[in-house]
């Protein structure tokens, strides 16, 4: 019998190689080998943001066909990374970009905009020695969502969070 803990893992794995469909290579007998920004947010972001980006969504934002909207405008480019457990995150700012990037563009599902560039690590070293500890967080947010809705015509439901919506 398989451990309960690595059964999960191991369907949670071949359910996030399925949302990136073609960023995997295809594994040993046919399970899949996941790319280090994958395994990293699996590992790190997974357990609250679900393993393929769905969550409760008043919990926990969905990142699922919603998180590239972020990149539409400088500020929710920003608020992305300074969110203090990205900012945060026991990650070095390459991986961090990688895992970002992931999040924004396969698990964003086409929501980025046309033209958005992936983050580097340098941009991800700048902006996250800036986390998000001096505002009230849901509030900011609230701020830039309503901005991007304004500016780049992202859906309203992305204002469901924490309550909102």
């Amino acid at each position: 019998m398989i451990p309960r803990p690595l059964a999960l893992a191991a369907a949670a794995a071949i359910g996030l190689a399925g949302v990136a469909a073609g960023r995997a290579d295809s594994g040993t007998a046919g399970a899949p080998v996941l790319n280090p920004a994958q395994s990293q947010f699996l590992l790190r972001c997974g357990g609250c943001h679900g393993t393929t980006g769905l969550s409760p969504p008043k919990s926990v934002p969905v990142l699922r066909g919603r998180a590239g909207w972020f990149l539409c405008t400088p500020e929710g480019r920003e608020y992305i990374v300074r969110v203090p457990n990205v900012a945060r995150a026991l990650l070095d700012d390459a991986r961090l970009a990688a895992v970002l990037n992931f999040v924004a563009f396969d698990l964003g599902e086409g929501s980025a905009p046309h033209g958005a560039e992936p983050f580097t690590g340098e941009e991800v070293r700048a902006i996250r020695a800036r986390p998000l500890t001096d505002v009230p967080l849901l509030a900011h947010r609230r701020q830039v969502v309503n901005d991007l809705i304004r500016r780049c015509g992202a859906p309203k439901d992305l204002l469901v969070y924490g309550g909102a919506g």
